[in-house]
């Protein structure tokens, strides 16, 4: 393959980082090929003050970049997979991920090591429903504030003393190398568990490029997609959207390499919290999520009947 292929991105400096990851193993396999990164603005860039949840969810942050996709302005798209909606455009498709990065969550703060240690009240910045429930099942007694912007601007928020502490992905973090032990404290997957395709970057492509999926299936890490698979499936079951507490992360178990699965799914306000688990085999791995989407419904809904 010998051409210049167009890459479309977000204008965020994580954005810019992850597409030459990206370009980095197109380099690998296809030397001969020129990429051009295509920043694009997303409606997600523009609105700042409001959350997510309020203004059509993290499907905001592709619109742009997947209507380019769709009219042929560019090739390919990079994006976060944690951003990238079950269901796409009927014309576009994930062509490849790459090999996931730490997908622990990081809590970020200049003078505590942790959210147990914070002071009673303590002000905590995130735009996350799932970082929030979770947070206040460990303490309850924290103001829970919304905190958009890159991940360099809301460390800055954080040095200005807007907040006590924010929590964000270790991913993000070391991409940009931001990470710093002084003050970022990883936090254990047992006790906040990732979101559905954290630290896993996402190339999407048109199901009729089939040049593009040729490249894609060759820097596609497989084991990656395979884990992947099982939170998403499990996330479609259920519609969820940005509103929807909830969190999947999966690992290879044992010699026969079965699919561990945690799932958390919660309301809105945090009540009604449940957690499940599932081992599947790799070939079995989205039924898993299905599976898990169905016993954790029927739970939430006993719960419901009880009060």
């Amino acid at each position: 393959m010998n051409k210049t292929i167009k890459i479309g991105t977000r204008k965020s400096p994580l954005a810019l980082v992850q597409t030459n990851l990206v370009i980095n193993q197109i380099k690998v396999n296809y030397p001969r090929i020129d990429c051009q990164i295509v920043p694009i603005v997303t409606s997600g860039d523009l609105i700042q003050d409001k959350n997510l949840y309020d203004i059509g969810g993290k499907a905001l942050f592709l619109k742009e970049i997947e209507n380019s996709l769709i009219k042929g302005e560019i090739d390919l798209a990079v994006h976060s997979l944690k951003d990238v909606p079950c269901k796409l455009p009927s014309e576009l498709v994930i062509g490849a991920v790459l090999e996931r990065e730490d997908p622990r969550d990081v809590f970020i703060c200049k003078e505590y090591k942790s959210i147990e240690t914070l002071p009673l009240a303590s002000l905590v910045g995130t735009s996350s429903v799932r970082r929030k429930i979770l947070m206040q099942r460990i303490r309850p007694d924290l103001k829970i504030v919304t905190f958009r912007g890159n991940v360099d601007s809301r460390i800055k928020k954080l040095m200005q003393n807007e907040v006590n502490a924010t929590i964000l992905a270790y991913s993000g973090l070391e991409r940009l190398g931001l990470f710093d032990e002084r003050y970022c404290h990883p936090i254990d997957t047992k006790q906040m568990l990732p979101s559905v395709g954290q630290g896993v970057i996402a190339i999407e492509i048109r199901k009729v490029d089939h040049e593009m999926q040729q490249l894609c299936d060759k820097i596609n890490h497989h084991h990656t997609w395979e884990l992947e698979q099982v939170g998403r499936a499990f996330l479609e079951y259920l519609d969820a959207d940005c509103q929807t507490p909830i969190a999947a992360y999966s690992v290879y178990i044992g010699q026969e390499q079965n699919i561990y699965t945690e799932f958390m799914l919660a309301d809105f306000d945090g009540g009604n919290i449940i957690f499940h688990n599932e081992i599947s085999a790799p070939n079995d791995r989205q039924n898993a999520g299905i599976k898990a989407a169905k016993i954790m419904l029927n739970l939430q809904n006993v719960a419901k009947t009880k009060f």
